[in-house]
């Protein structure tokens, strides 16, 4: 390994082509984070190089390390260099340079238009045409560093040449001329191409000095500079980018794991870009999803990892921990070699097993259908227990097409889910229990046993309460006495009282629910308010406490398409002399839900807290029917 201090006029100076492997992430620096701190470091450059003296020396500005492999190419063309590590500082730079070009040729055409007109004073138009030639001259000079002058195939023109799912954007910057417009700035790459640009025209515009274009170009060609190792023959790139990217740094587990996958492909004589593209893309075009981060607190991570960290559950039927995730990938794959004739891993087995299990991910984490088992997976969302993902991508692996196979296995692990939530047993044992399942669903020859093997283990199995299902009687006693309101999350409420009303309508119309409803728009109304005091009087035989608790109960909750006036939304039960409305013309005038049509035919005239225990009665006979044991 070679290392060279250089400045980027030395590193895209010669005829060369760096091109990024298959392997590597797609471009991923922002604003925030890469564009605006290197636009202050160049800034921080340009202010030394003004305040230098003479010919005083002036401190360079590091960019960082970048490792390149030497790779073979055929006669005749570019020599290439393969970048093993820096794709995304090269890529930048590349594009920095573009944007510094086109910003001095559109100042110089500015300038030049205002020589011709003419105007001002002598001086003022020699110190112009001074400017504009200095202009010139610069802009040519960082020119020649994104461009490869001769070349036999139109790709060697470029100094680099980025992972496949960036070079379309790529080439739309590059490409462009400085007076085009119209570039789609949805784009990583011509967001970056713009902020740089108009940094460069603003400080270019700020002085005519012909001093200042020279300083610029200067600075970018000349100041910048990188640490370059190249690599020797007997140095293993894999090895060196798992290295240089194991700790501390924004690279994915995933993005290791396409590393390996990819160079194992090369290693196999493979086609590595069949594979590519066949298997592994959509993770790096659909960047925004996949590596967006998901989770809470220090269990946040990005989509990808979180789905690979499932995918590699079900193969190993064990718990894999996030920070162990390319660790526990490589001994799984040394074990499958292990277990081959030729001890060598079927790698395309691999990756579309990979590719398959993600469409199937998606369907969990993103349900739009209307059957039962997308009718669970949305309710799942809501429960937020992600612990059975694992377990549901196998199910649906096994279970394929059989939507009835799947919707009954659904309904069993959601009534299980449900009974505990509302009767608030622990999720603690939950992970334990999805690996059992997990292992005896594997075990099973026979996919449609998979609702039976759901039913035994969490349903018929009473054991501790880590385990147990809640049997009737202990469902009802909690459904009927506990807080739901602040003791449950808002939206969970939202999710029970939902199931019920279209429960409600399947008696109603023996049909399906009606679709006509949007559910988002749907919010939980206290029946009777928590402000009660002021319009609904209090028994003597009822204390202020039993109240303000059971207000909060499931009987004294229902939903509302449309947020009651605040007024309203207080009001007592039935009209008085002051209002021309009561909370129960408010519910009929604003609902036509089954749920509050039944709630104002069995309340009538009285809303109490005898009338909030029949609804919660009777809201647990549906509930009860709906997550049947």
């Amino acid at each position: 390994m070679q290392p060279t201090y250089i400045p980027v006029s030395t590193l895209f100076g010669a005829q060369t082509r760096h091109t990024v492997p298959l392997f590597q992430r797609p471009y991923v620096w922002n604003k925030e984070d890469q564009w605006e701190p290197l636009w202050e470091d160049i800034s921080g450059l340009l202010e030394r190089l003004e305040a230098r003296k003479n010919e005083e020396s002036v401190a360079s500005h590091f960019l960082g390390t970048i490792v390149l492999d030497q790779a073979s190419n055929p006669t005749g063309s570019l020599p290439r260099r393969e970048v093993i590590d820096g794709q995304q500082r090269l890529t930048t730079l590349q594009i920095v340079l573009k944007a510094a070009e086109h910003a001095m040729r559109s100042q110089e055409a500015v300038c030049g238009a205002h020589s011709e007109d003419g105007e001002g004073e002598q001086a003022e138009a020699e110190d112009q045409e001074s400017f504009v030639k200095a202009l010139s001259v610069a802009y040519r000079q960082i020119a020649m560093l994104t461009e490869n002058p001769a070349y036999s195939e139109d790709v060697e023109r470029y100094k680099v040449w980025p992972t496949n799912e960036d070079r379309q954007q790529f080439r739309a910057v590059m490409d462009a001329s400085f007076d085009q417009e119209g570039l789609d700035s949805d784009c990583r790459m011509v967001a970056a191409y713009e902020y740089f640009r108009q940094q460069f025209e603003a400080y270019l515009s700020a002085s005519g000095e012909a001093l200042r274009a020279q300083r610029f170009a200067a600075a970018l060609k000349d100041y910048l500079k990188v640490i370059v190792l190249d690599l020797d023959p007997s140095d293993e790139p894999q090895a060196i980018f798992e290295t240089l990217n194991a700790h501390g740094t924004p690279l994915l587990p995933a993005d290791l794991m396409k590393n390996w996958l990819l160079w194992e492909a090369a290693r196999q004589q493979a086609p590595a870009d069949e594979f590519y593209t066949k298997y592994w893309k959509p993770f790096d075009s659909d960047h925004d999803y996949w590596r967006e981060r998901v989770g809470t607190g220090h269990a946040a991570r990005a989509r990808v990892d979180t789905f690979l960290q499932n995918w590699l559950t079900v193969q190993i039927v064990e718990a894999v921990p996030a920070k162990h995730l390319y660790d526990r990938f490589l001994r799984y794959t040394r074990r499958q070699s292990d277990r081959s004739a030729d001890h060598e891993i079927d790698l395309q087995a691999l990756m579309s097993g990979i590719r398959h299990y993600a469409d199937l991910y998606e369907r969990i984490d993103k349900p739009s259908g209307s059957g039962r088992f997308d009718k669970f997976l949305q309710r799942l969302k809501v429960m937020d227990v992600v612990v059975y993902h694992p377990l549901l991508l196998l199910v649906m692996d096994r279970v394929g097409t059989d939507e009835k196979i799947l919707g009954s296995a659904a309904e069993i692990l959601e009534t299980f889910l449900v009974r505990r939530m509302v009767c608030g047993y622990q999720t603690r044992g939950y992970n334990t229990l999805s690996l059992r399942l997990l292992a005896a669903i594997k075990d099973c020859g026979d996919y449609r046993l998979i609702p039976e093997i759901f039913r035994t283990e969490l349903i018929e199995k009473q054991g501790s309460d880590s385990w147990a299902c809640p049997s009737d009687k202990e469902f009802r006693e909690q459904w009927t006495t506990r807080r739901f309101y602040g003791g449950l999350r808002r939206d969970r409420v939202l999710m029970i009282l939902q199931a019920i009303e279209e429960d409600y309508q399947r008696a109603a119309t023996l049909a399906e629910p009606i679709v006509a409803f949007d559910w988002d728009k749907l919010q939980v109304e206290h029946i009777m308010p928590r402000k009660w005091a002021e319009h609904w009087e209090l028994p003597s035989h009822v204390s202020a406490e039993d109240r303000d608790y059971i207000v909060h109960g499931i009987g004294n909750l229902t939903l509302i398409s449309g947020k009651l006036n605040p007024s309203l939304s207080n009001a007592s039960w039935l009209p008085t002399e002051n209002s021309s409305k009561g909370k129960r013309d408010g519910l009929a005038e604003h609902s036509l839900l089954h749920l509050n049509k039944r709630l104002l035919t069995s309340a009538g005239d009285v809303w109490n807290e005898e009338k909030i225990r029949e609804r919660a009665d009777a809201l647990c006979d549906s509930a009860a029917r709906i997550w049947s044991v």
